[in-house]
């Protein structure tokens, strides 16, 4: 493969075009779409999904009218594309959002060439449809293969996607059961990994899934398969792009190893590839030789394994890329990423002190060096994932050295990423975005940001407005990217020259991630924001509420929640009610959390009790909840009346379906109190439910989710 790219590059001729205005009117608008044989509500570009794919040459002028045909704020960012601040495309960030029914128009000059893309970051737009690719050619240098095609591979929910986002904010498990990729006790049983099982309750760990969301589609240029034509020995560069909301795609192409030529529109030394994966928001340049006979699939394969979208390159008899073997997602992190055996540790990378990454010592316990092994000892090295690669990240090295002078000022900013799976918040050093400062850097100083992951999940991070050098191993020639995979429990080092004056977004491009608080703005020292945009820069850090609850309602009793969220606050009202009795009896407790970490919360309330219609006894509480070890969910507190109350739950996973319960509680003025029960999920919002309580007996029904 390398020798047929050397081949290519002799073909090389130099092409100079005078520098053009190039114009483009994109129109966003809602409208209802059937991608998988049932009608969703959907935004469209100009009447598709994904829009129409922008092309430049280097040198150009862009000038993109962006009419707003909803009823509702929107907007477009050019992700990877070099633009001045205003032009970024980020509302309250950059420009004012784009008004209902407004036509807005984006002007910068063409600065690069390769392959980028372009997205809305107004809500969760994205998910909807807004996006579609960007090809911008070279001034100079034209590189001819016999043929080229762009494909951008994303993901689809018929579901409305701020439902979904809801749906995570609750902390359901139903998405994961929806793929196939529940954990239980009866699973773990049957593989020989209860004990696995346990280890992750015993860590107070959540049931881990390495995506969030079960979409209903995967897609090819907004289709699950297209093909492409192309002749028998032909040489096709295939742009990749992955416009996904939150989906990694495994890349493979049936008709053998493929050779990548660019990362982000970058340029990169040819490296040949089987499989390997691609993180949300990257882009990969790859050619490929087309196979003497038939059609082979390239195809893109979720990376939780729950579907593929396919491009089929040639004509003739079909022949289908390998399947990628599921996850076992009871080993934890074995075997979900390569990248996991050459990445720091949390651990080690707290312990490295700024002298150690300035000098690039980075050979700390739990790395290794893949550059130094030979052709086939990756394969055969313990804990090694041949079917289940990582990004090629440590393979890609620039075609000129992206190093900086020694002599250079180097600001480290140490940031840690972290979340609560349950609560569906994301954090980075500990904080959202609605209660985060911005990051502070200087003109002309060089900024390595060193990414502590602390979660289980991977998070593909995105820097607007600048390249930065992934530190992988390549010495002066790192490469140069702008989104980069931080993978779980691992670190990654990035480095770039503050050389781009303006306030520029930072986050997480998984999209509902992102709009969980992982997302900070960049802020160079001295940058004045004109005065309009800073009057709504701070419906930025909003922090939304979100709602939802939960009903039981039994044969001998009813009881449930109802919830309003925001990142730190809980508003919570529940109830017990029981009919077993000769006189009705029920119980309201209404509490405000204060959420200090995916452990431990504060709360204080009131506590109603009462028979008939008649209140009886209103307390004032104050307390606490705390997560035990074997995720025990525990609360304690103190009442007004001088009395106090300890309860404690826990649920058993038994079968993906079937859930068991239970629960005890101690109070000081009524003593005893307990319960237990059963659940089998039917759908998203009903489950059939028996129980047993210690004061109403047995009971049968339904649980309620809205």
């Amino acid at each position: 493969m390398i020798a047929f790219v050397l081949a290519v590059l002799v073909f090389s001729f130099a092409y100079s075009a005078p520098a053009a205005t190039v114009e483009y009117t994109l129109t966003i608008e809602k409208a209802t779409v059937d991608l998988t044989g049932n009608t969703a509500s959907a935004m469209t570009i100009n009447g598709g999904i994904p829009g129409p794919v922008l092309r430049f040459r280097e040198g150009d002028t862009a000038r993109i009218y962006v009419r707003n045909k909803m009823d509702q704020e929107t907007s477009l960012h050019w992700h990877g594309v070099l633009v001045p601040p205003g032009m970024d495309g980020v509302p309250f960030v950059s420009f004012p959002p784009i008004a209902a029914g407004e036509t807005f128009t984006y002007e910068f000059p063409i600065r690069q060439n390769g392959t980028y893309w372009y997205h809305s970051h107004t809500d969760i737009q994205e998910q909807f449809g807004v996006y579609g690719a960007i090809v911008i050619e070279p001034a100079e240098e034209y590189r001819t293969t016999d043929r080229e095609y762009t494909v951008l591979f994303s993901d689809w929910t018929d579901e409305d996607p701020n439902e979904v986002l809801r749906t995570l904010k609750r902390g359901s498990e139903w998405y994961a059961f929806r793929k196939g990729n529940s954990q239980s006790i009866i699973g773990a049983a049957s593989l020989g990994m209860l004990g696995d099982y346990f280890a992750r309750e015993l860590q107070r760990m959540p049931p881990m899934d390495i995506a969030d969301v079960a979409y209903d589609r995967f897609l090819a240029n907004g289709k699950p398969e297209i093909e492409l034509h192309a002749e028998p020995g032909e040489i096709v560069r295939l742009r990749i792009i992955d416009g996904s909301a939150s989906t990694f795609f495994h890349l493979e192409f049936a008709g053998g190893r493929v050779t990548v030529v660019a990362a982000d529109g970058q340029n990169v030394a040819p490296v040949e590839e089987g499989r390997f994966l691609i993180g949300v928001a990257e882009t990969y340049d790859l050619l490929i030789r087309v196979p003497a006979s038939g059609s082979h699939e390239f195809r893109a394969t979720a990376h939780d394994g729950s579907g593929y979208a396919s491009v089929w390159i040639g004509s003739g008899e079909r022949h289908q890329a390998a399947d990628v073997q599921r996850p076992n997602l009871y080993h934890g992190m074995e075997g979900l990423s390569l990248r996991k055996v050459f990445a720091l540790t949390p651990a080690a990378s707290m312990g490295m002190s700024d002298h150690d990454i300035d000098a690039g010592k980075f050979d700390l316990p739990g790395m290794m060096d893949m550059h130094s092994m030979k052709t086939g000892e990756m394969d055969d090295m313990p804990g090694m994932d041949t079917e289940r690669p990582g990004e090629p990240y440590e393979k890609l090295r620039a075609l000129k050295p992206t190093s900086f002078p020694k002599d250079r000022t180097v600001r480290n900013i140490r940031l840690a990423l972290d979340g609560d799976m349950e609560r569906y918040i994301w954090f980075l050093n500990n904080k959202a975005l609605s209660e985060s400062d911005s990051i502070l850097i200087r003109k002309g100083e060089v900024v390595r940001f060193i990414m502590i992951n602390r979660t289980m999940m991977h998070h593909p991070m995105h820097l607007h407005g600048h390249f930065f050098r992934v530190v992988n191993g390549q010495g002066d020639y790192a490469p140069l990217k702008h989104t980069v995979d931080v993978a779980p429990m691992s670190t990654t080092v990035i480095e770039f020259d503050a050389n781009e004056f303006g306030d520029w977004f930072f986050h997480c491009h998984l999209l509902y991630h992102m709009e969980s608080g992982m997302a900070r703005v960049v802020h160079y020292e001295g940058y004045s924001v004109e005065p309009g945009l800073a009057s709504i820069r701070p419906a930025l850090y909003r922090d939304q509420w979100y709602f939802w609850g939960q009903a039981d309602v039994l044969s001998n009793m009813t009881e449930g929640s109802i919830m309003l969220s925001t990142i730190r606050n809980v508003v919570t009202a529940r109830w017990e009610a029981g009919w077993q009795k000769v006189e009705f009896e029920w119980e309201g407790i209404l509490t405000w959390d204060r959420y200090i970490n995916s452990f431990f919360t504060l709360f204080a309330g009131a506590d109603l009790l009462g028979k008939g219609d008649r209140p009886e006894n209103v307390r004032g509480v104050l307390g606490m909840r705390y997560l035990l070890p074997l995720n025990l969910k525990t609360s304690a507190w103190v009442d007004s009346a001088g009395g106090a109350r300890i309860t404690v739950d826990k649920v058993f996973q038994l079968t993906p379906r079937i859930t068991l319960f239970g629960g005890a509680q101690y109070d000081t003025h009524d003593l005893w109190e307990g319960k237990a029960g059963i659940s089998f999920t039917v759908s998203k919002s009903i489950s059939l439910l028996g129980q047993w309580h210690s004061e109403y007996g047995w009971g049968a029904g339904l649980r309620i989710l809205f």
